[in-house]
């Protein structure tokens, strides 16, 4: 009784054993946005999807995340699943026609690179049944990486609680690069990898060999030399034989960093027929000419076909160089209060006879000290003919009158060619003030949308490219000059609102019209900041700079802030000039209209704009909401009413004068209104909601 039941114990394990899902193929397509994105998982037996979990581990984090539940791909039997991302849809149908009737996951846990790692938990234990990736590595640059490329399970092997490299076929980064019906080739991704759904639980016996990983460029300067070190990986199963890997000629290959290299074959010696992943380390080889060296290195071994791994290196002149680096923003200032900010590049140089000089062009000036003193050249000193990186500054000069200001830098260090760098600034007139920032909103459609800013024209603008926008994340400090947003040369009038948002579909979607521009600019967080410029000038702030908004009184996150009427702009923030709707005062919210608590869109009024709007607490609506037909508005007053009724979009609806302190709504259609109510020298707004 007892072998019996033993045996029948040993059965149940073997059949479990079994019954499990194993990752047989992931792949980072090389289509628009780095699309398709692609897991292959196959079902070992009778799999239950419903007790198993995906999870990712992006970058260098070294916390698993991204939870997606498994159970929609229901009970699967000896068959293969996929999952993919939203973005890869029409990529996935062209480069893999194949997947027309296979079971297909959508989740953003596939927002990976090829840097990145994924894995199978059991979801009650979190037990790990499976992984692609070394734990808590980033993998730039290592022999696993499928950035551009893919990586398939050899068959036979697997699931691997931890990953193990051995078990896949990984040919290296950027295999995929330019490739595909989507880059107009005539291959699928799919042909292109040798087909998906190909592994099978049954190891081949066939001796293997295999090359992980991909190099880049080895070069040098003639009469120096040896290049760089690039690296792969070479394994092998099911091996009679050694491993040969032979490298072209011109090349060395070497089995340790920075020592032993030889132009003679590596044998890797197998265990039990097996090669471990093992590091082969080349480089170009010391004492060749000015050219360009190309040659396939080869992994052989009896029985085996042959694995191959293109080489490339150049050799170049070593002739009087140097290089420029640096991107640079416009240099500005108010009028009457230059130097404008700084900015700067970075020189380098090699086989330099002579120094490197940097003039400025009319009107700039340069300095190899921030803050130091400026000029209209400098001398930058080589040292055997070498210049390590070196910063130089520019800002535009003081004294300028109002204008705008362009020239070349020139960089020279002859007989090297000249380099140079376009420079742009303006000297601003006075600010004007024309234009206040009056909302703030993070939206809550997904991806966080709308996120942006309402503002208002207080005087006529004929070039509001004048103005601009610069975000200011987690307390970070104001921008000091630097501009990341300017609006387009139009011209508003006052009065006009504009509404800046990242992008136009969930703005449109929750508010019911499109914002006038768009950029990601004001992609913040609630508890982030927003400065308008004004030439060189700040003349409006919202938030604390140089605070974290999380937990702060102005901490908008899933909600809105708003301008109180009458004031601003603010050159620094002033918390008590808005309003506020508290945190995640939007969470769960389709449009603004059908809101609790509704972004109050197009109320800001200023006096200015002979449109006043002062708070008076002793006017009130009621019955609001209303569906009866009318609204009582209560005032301690007996004096006429003049009531203006608005829209959301801030169209005047209504305008009348009132006697008997009624309003007559029954031509107003269900939504959300604004009144402005003005009695005696008070006005006041308030929102009413017509059901």
């Amino acid at each position: 009784m007892k072998k019996i039941y033993f045996l029948f114990t040993l059965l149940i394990a073997t059949v479990s054993y079994a019954q499990s899902p194993i990752i047989t193929a992931i792949l980072d397509g090389d289509c628009s946005g780095g699309n398709p994105k692609l897991l292959e998982i196959y079902a070992d037996g009778i799999v239950d999807f419903s007790l198993y979990s995906l999870e990712n581990q992006t970058n260098a984090n070294t916390t698993w995340g991204s939870t997606q539940d498994l159970s929609t791909l229901g009970t699967v039997t000896n068959d293969f699943v996929y999952i993919t991302t939203s973005g890869s849809a029409a990529s996935l149908v062209t480069e893999f026609p194949s997947l027309g009737s296979a079971t297909v996951l959508v989740s953003g846990t596939m927002n990976l690179n090829g840097d990145d790692r994924i894995r199978i938990v059991e979801t009650s234990s979190s037990t790990v049944i499976d992984q692609y990736g070394v734990e808590a590595t980033d993998g730039s640059g290592e022999s696993w990486e499928y950035a551009d490329s893919y990586a398939k399970r050899l068959d036979g092997t697997g699931p691997d609680a931890g990953f193990t490299e051995a078990n896949w076929s990984i040919p290296g980064a950027g295999t995929l690069n330019t490739l595909g019906v989507c880059q107009g080739g005539t291959d699928t991704f799919e042909t292109l990898i040798g087909g998906i759904g190909t592994y099978t639980t049954t190891a081949s016996s066939t001796p293997t060999v295999a090359i992980s990983g991909s190099t880049g460029s080895m070069d040098y300067f003639e009469g120096n030399g040896p290049s760089n070190e690039e690296s792969f990986s070479v394994s092998g199963i099911n091996l009679t034989q050694d491993i040969t890997v032979t490298a072209p000629t011109n090349f060395e290959i070497s089995t340790t960093s920075g020592a032993s290299f030889t132009t003679a074959p590596i044998v890797l010696t197998p265990t039990s027929g097996t090669v471990d992943p093992t590091t082969i380390y080349v480089r170009l080889v010391v004492a060749l000419g000015v050219n360009t060296y190309t040659g396939d290195l080869t992994v052989a071994s009896t029985g085996a076909t042959d694995a191959t791994l293109s080489l490339a290196g150049i050799v170049s002149a070593a002739d009087s160089q140097f290089s420029v680096f640096g991107t640079l923003n416009d240099f500005n200032y108010g009028v009457g209060s230059g130097p404008s900010n700084e900015d700067s590049i970075f020189l380098e140089g090699l086989f330099l006879t002579n120094d490197i000089t940097v003039t400025a062009p009319t009107n700039f000036e340069v300095s190899l000290t921030s803050g130091g003193t400026f000029t209209s050249s400098v001398t930058v000193s080589q040292t055997g003919g070498t210049v390590a990186n070196t910063e130089v500054f520019i800002r535009l000069a003081a004294g300028l009158v109002e204008g705008a200001y362009t020239g070349d830098l020139t960089v020279a260090s002859a007989p090297a060619a000249d380099v140079t760098v376009a420079l742009n600034g303006n000297v601003f007139g006075a600010a004007t003030n024309a234009l206040v920032l009056v909302g703030a909103y993070d939206g809550p459609i997904t991806g966080g949308t709308p996120k942006g800013i309402e503002l208002v024209a207080l005087a006529d603008i004929a070039d509001l490219s004048v103005f601009g926008i610069s975000s200011v994340t987690n307390g970070g400090g104001s921008s000091a000059g630097t501009v990341e947003y300017n609006f387009p040369a139009d011209a508003v009038s006052a009065g006009d609102r504009i509404f800046l948002a990242t992008e136009a579909t969930g703005f449109t979607n929750f508010f019911g019209f499109a914002p006038t521009y768009t950029d990601g600019v004001v992609g913040i967080n609630g508890d982030d900041s927003i400065e308008l410029y004004e030439g060189a000038t700040i003349i409006d702030t919202f938030g604390d700079v140089d605070t974290d908004g999380s937990g702060e009184a102005w901490d908008y996150l899933d909600g809105w802030a708003y301008r109180v009427s009458n004031t601003g702009p603010d050159g620094t923030f002033v918390v008590t000039n808005w309003t506020y709707s508290g945190v995640d005062a939007l969470d769960g919210e389709t449009t603004n209209t059908t809101a609790t608590i509704p972004y109050p869109i197009a109320v800001y009024t200023n006096d200015i704009l002979s449109i006043g709007d002062t708070t008076y607490t002793e006017f009130s609506l009621y019955p609001n909401p209303t569906n009866l037909g009318y609204v009582n508005i209560k005032t301690t007053s007996t004096n006429p009413l003049n009531i203006q009724v608005f829209d959301v979009l801030g169209k005047r609806v209504r305008n009348e004068v009132l006697t008997n302190n009624q309003l007559n709504t029954s031509k107003l259609n269900a939504g959300i209104y604004f009144l402005k109510i003005t009695q005696n020298n008070t006005i006041v707004t308030k929102k009413l909601i017509i059901k």
